[in-house]
């Protein structure tokens, strides 16, 4: 408990100190910030948290180096972090991993990488990744083939989560499947059940 308390104050800080730090009288005629050192020490508590595993000071630490949060931005340290929170199962950062390896930011460039990321999120409910997924999937990619009933699963449980961006995509797809398909497509989004994951965090999606 008390860890947790420990990164959610680290996180909080670290989000405010963006905003602008308090500043005291310096000796030698400069004000001098105050948030430098309270942010190194919120960094270190963070990072030592992250480093034995806890799943929500690695996406916080990721989140850190990919804002420039109390540290330099640095988005190949984001990726490093946000893979370890992955490989544990938290869908935003896999998520996030699908964006990076499709921009090709932090990481190689790689169009099949960033859907098995989005794949990962998307199985566990992560409508972002959903969407993503499913419109990556109506005309393929390099290295992805198209797959428009996949697409169509996919969108249409973005869309059920309130996306409506997702839901006009849906509805443009219904008109390229043939009839078949199309009752096959709603079969899979009736019988599809999300993932479980051993990461359960109370984070929103964005």
């Amino acid at each position: 408990m008390r860890s947790r308390l420990i990164i959610v104050c680290a996180s909080v800080f670290l989000v405010s100190a963006c905003g602008g730090a308090r500043t005291v009288p310096a000796t030698h005629g400069k004000p001098v910030s105050e948030a430098p050192a309270k942010g190194n020490a919120a960094m270190q508590q963070l990072r030592a948290q992250a480093e034995k595993g806890n799943v929500e000071a690695q996406f916080a630490l990721a989140q850190a180096y990919d804002r420039g949060r109390e540290v330099p931005i640095d988005k190949v340290e984001a990726v490093r972090w946000y893979m370890r929170a992955a490989e544990q199962g938290d869908a935003f950062s896999q998520y996030l991993l699908g964006n990076n390896a499709w921009n090709g930011t932090g990481m190689p460039k790689s169009e099949q990488a960033a859907v098995q990321w989005w794949q990962r999120a998307a199985s566990q409910g992560f409508a972002p990744a959903q969407s993503s997924l499913g419109r990556t999937l109506v005309t393929g990619g390099q290295g992805v083939s198209p797959d428009k009933m996949q697409a169509y699963l996919w969108l249409a449980l973005s869309a059920g989560q309130g996306d409506q961006e997702a839901d006009q995509q849906r509805a443009t797809l219904v008109e390229q499947l043939q009839p078949d398909q199309l009752a096959q497509a709603k079969r899979l989004v009736k019988e599809w059940k999300p993932a479980r994951s051993r990461a359960v965090l109370s984070r929103s999606a964005p």
